[in-house]
């Protein structure tokens, strides 16, 4: 019934999808949704393959067993035969032996279990394709508790160009990444992909600072990473895009949160804020579905 029921599933999804994009990554709510429970009927799947498995490998486990006392007992009735023929016959009636036929064989067990096993393998590695795309369960909770976050909020503008913001406008920044990770019109991105940033720092045109830096998915081609930068001239390098910005020499070592936004048909946004900034605002918006490394946390915790 469920093979049936994801068969239906996938069907309707050939039909819909009208080009190669995976079906998690559709704009298409309903394409999208339908993805989501095609990916629960495949857990479902997994989970009573995997109970008839261990049933069938129980049983092939028992007939191999019973395979070797029937042996066994058929080697002892050939001594006993033998044994029997060598002395002279007696005059005593018998019964011819029962023999007793089996309705099932192992070969053919073994085959449902190792076609079972292909079953699995093909359903875990489709779930996997999934996981790097899809939300988790968590990840959607944490979405819409930061969108009841941001209702509260006044939005405070600033342009997508400006790369180094004040603390406000770095909150008003998250503010926009979480309504965008809400938004059903736009599609998952992979979330197997870190992009990489190096930052350099000059001071007085002497290079003080050099690393580079894994920018964490959090969907929706959004990524974010906590940095800690010196005063200088910084430029930050992702592939072929490139940033700058400049802390004042006589600044002290701060942390700051660098987010990066990759449309798929506009040029990535990228901003820089500086962690206590942000803090010292009476209500920023910290939500939920920062990674729990970049540790940001209001004094009311």
């Amino acid at each position: 019934m469920l093979t049936a029921e994801l068969e239906q599933f996938q069907s309707t999804l050939s039909i819909l999808q009208t080009d190669d994009t995976p079906p998690e990554q559709s704009t298409n709510p309903a394409i999208k949704s339908l993805a989501v429970e095609t990916v629960e009927l495949k857990k479902r799947l997994i989970a009573v393959t995997e109970q008839e498995v261990t049933l069938l490998q129980q049983q092939l486990i028992a007939d191999n067993t019973k395979t070797e006392k029937g042996k066994a007992q058929e080697a002892n009735t050939k001594v006993s035969v033998a044994s029997t023929e060598s002395r002279p016959p007696d005059s005593i009636e018998s019964k011819p032996l029962r023999t007793f036929t089996v309705d099932y064989t192992l070969e053919h067990e073994a085959a449902n279990v190792e076609r079972l096993h292909t079953l699995l393998e093909d359903y875990y590695a489709e779930l996997q394709e999934s996981a790097r795309i899809l939300p988790t369960a968590a990840e959607i909770a944490n979405r819409e508790i930061a969108r009841r976050d941001a209702e509260s909020l006044a939005r405070i503008p600033f342009s997508v160009d400006k790369v180094s913001l004040n603390g406000a406008e770095g909150s008003t920044a998250l503010l926009h990444i979480t309504q965008r990770l809400i938004d059903p019109g736009i599609p998952e991105s992979r979330r197997d992909i870190a992009p990489i940033c190096i930052i350099r720092t000059r001071l007085f045109d002497t290079l003080v600072g050099k690393e580079s830096r894994s920018l964490k998915p959090v969907g929706k081609n959004h990524y974010i990473a906590r940095v800690r930068l010196q005063p200088g001239d910084t430029s930050l390098s992702i592939l072929s895009d490139h940033w700058s910005v400049r802390l004042p020499p006589h600044a002290n070592t701060r942390d700051f949160v660098i987010t990066l936004y990759r449309p798929m048909d506009a040029p990535p946004e990228l901003h820089l804020f500086a962690i206590d900034e942000l803090l010292a605002l009476d209500k920023p918006h910290i939500p939920a579905w920062l990674p729990a490394e970049l540790d940001l946390k209001t004094k009311a915790g």
